[in-house]
């Protein structure tokens, strides 16, 4: 025969059993259904995260907000052309930096998370949502926006403000380069997707300043068509070859003595004569100027060359200094520019 205390003891636990059972079922937060709905697109960046605790969740929720970031700035990105790099070809580092960026950026912002995180029993998971109050998270990102919009604009304006017309096409390659770069994109794109009405208003001057970027630069090329002279060569070899240089830079060249920059160019042959035969160790030193004076000055120095034949020995001489020349000018024209950038 079974005691009573027996039955009352076993009716508890199935009391008890139903209770932990019933609170196992609780019903989910009302954005686990519809998040717009609480956290409206308009009003709000989301990130919805899962994990075994609730840290892990939160961290997962943050992760897809820098995703929502990246991926709308990959359209943003996409949809503008001006923004394409040399063939319309981002680099992997280039995108491995902006995906740092957007992370970096994403901290700048105040980023909350539910107030009703859920555990979900079934999934024996942790469940919840990471927002950013579009008004709030631009209220802390606005100073950085600003900073990348004065740098844009000062560096336009110092192009159109320069005098000399090869200065001024370097300028606004700066400019344009910066532009380009993916600081100033990612921070471009990152205030865009985050609150696109203030954005707008913040970069309004930026944006016009870009659309006719590329217009002012073309105009300062057709004012810096370059006069080169050459005093010593052979068979116009080295002339031809800052010609090419020139070129390559997007610089275009004449032989009218009136243009307003020249580039002189002073080879020293470094001719010695042995019984073997004649030896050449040449250099040369290149200067352009503009109506202000010197602009920009380098030296390049050639390869030894010599042979028996005399016209041979020397044609080996300028074909040396033209090819060190071609491929120092670039590098050079970039630390002219930087120097620019610097003053």
């Amino acid at each position: 025969m079974k005691k009573p205390g027996m039955i009352i003891i076993v009716v508890s636990l199935v009391a008890a059993f139903t209770t932990c059972t019933s609170v196992q079922v609780t019903v989910p937060p009302a954005w686990v259904n519809n998040a717009q709905a609480v956290y409206p697109r308009e009003v709000y960046v989301t990130g919805r995260g899962s994990g075994s605790v609730r840290q892990e969740a939160e961290e997962q929720a943050l992760a897809a907000i820098a995703l929502h970031f990246t991926r709308e700035i990959e359209v943003l990105r996409s949809a503008r052309t001006v923004l394409t790099e040399r063939n319309g070809v981002f680099t992997g580092e280039r995108i491995i930096e902006e995906k740092t960026l957007v992370e970096s950026s994403t901290s700048l912002v105040a980023v909350r998370y539910a107030e009703d995180p859920w555990y979900n029993y079934a999934t024996k998971t942790w469940e919840t949502i990471a927002y950013i109050e579009r008004e709030e998270g631009w209220l802390a990102y606005e100073p950085t926006a600003q900073r990348q919009a004065g740098i844009f604009l000062n560096l336009v304006k110092a192009a159109e403000e320069e005098t000399e017309p090869f200065n001024a096409v370097l300028r606004y390659g700066t400019a344009m380069a910066y532009e380009r770069g993916a600081e100033f994109n990612t921070v471009r794109n990152f205030a865009q997707v985050l609150h696109s009405t203030r954005a707008n208003l913040l970069f309004a001057e930026a944006d016009l300043a870009l659309a006719g970027l590329l217009e002012r630069q073309i105009n300062a090329r057709e004012k810096a068509v370059i006069f080169i002279e050459c005093p010593v060569d052979h068979d116009r070899i080295v002339y031809q070859a800052m010609v090419t240089a020139l070129g390559n830079a997007g610089f275009a060249t004449e032989s009218n003595r009136n243009t307003g920059t020249r580039c002189i160019v002073r080879v020293e042959e470094g001719r010695q004569v042995h019984d073997s035969g004649i030896i050449y160790y040449p250099s040369l030193t290149a200067t352009i100027s503009g109506s202000n004076g010197a602009i920009m000055s380098f030296r390049v120095t050639g390869g030894r060359a010599g042979a028996i034949n005399p016209d041979l020995a020397k044609r080996r001489a300028y074909t040396s200094l033209a090819i060190a020349l071609e491929g120092a000018f670039s590098s050079e024209l970039q630390r002219w520019q930087s120097a620019l950038v610097s003053n």
